[in-house]
């Protein structure tokens, strides 16, 4: 870590119940199926000032703790040959992940590579085309297309924390991005432990 270099702090006295209703509304937006508690979007909206009051209160104590993601599997190719595993959370968790998020993507956003296209706030796949495009313009003739497989099922957790903690220093959102990390799959009936895959050596 630079020497003199300033973390952010305090971040949990920013979980508000402001907040926690915006990560709400954003989650009902993308609809989506219920988790291993059956809990869908309709049903956790009929309680919902409570459940939000609850769910406020238990990310600001650190009391919170995320269910086991449910494994569901969607088609890669039309002929359904291959198949993607997901990993649906209950809804209350995916309004925790947004906070999260919310709290977090100010301070990682500016430290993003400027041709990084995927999943950023004013970004689309159609600005990558035509940066692509652009390129093409300009002479460059190859494109390289590579995909990691497993990607995120194989990050090494504790890298993960480690970039984490070297720009906040609010060990109880900490905590809670590595209780996530740690949630695991149900499939079957079964639990299944988040794989942790760490650096290979040499």
């Amino acid at each position: 870590m630079a020497k003199g270099k300033i973390k952010v702090h305090s971040l949990t006295g920013r979980i508000t119940f402001q907040l926690v209703n915006d990560a709400w509304r954003s989650v009902r937006r993308n609809r989506g199926a219920a988790g291993i508690d059956k809990v869908s979007i309709q049903m956790f909206e009929k309680n919902l000032e409570a459940n939000l009051d609850r769910l406020m209160r238990d990310l600001k104590t650190g009391a919170f703790m995320p269910l086991p993601a449910r494994r569901a599997y969607i088609p890669k190719d039309p002929k359904q040959t291959k198949f993607r595993p997901l990993g649906i959370p209950a809804v209350r968790d995916r309004v925790a992940q947004e906070v999260l998020r919310r709290l977090l993507s100010p301070i990682f956003e500016a430290k993003f590579h400027d041709h990084s296209y995927g999943f950023r706030p004013g970004r689309n796949c159609h600005q990558a085309v035509e940066k692509v495009l652009e390129l093409g313009r300009q002479g460059y003739r190859w494109v390289l297309d590579a995909d990691i497989s497993g990607f995120f099922d194989n990050l090494c957790h504790k890298a993960v924390m480690r970039e984490l903690a070297e720009e906040v220093a609010d060990g109880n959102i900490l905590r809670l991005v590595e209780k996530f990390l740690r949630a695991g799959v149900m499939e079957d009936g079964k639990f299944q432990p988040t794989v942790s895959a760490r650096p290979k050596a040499g």
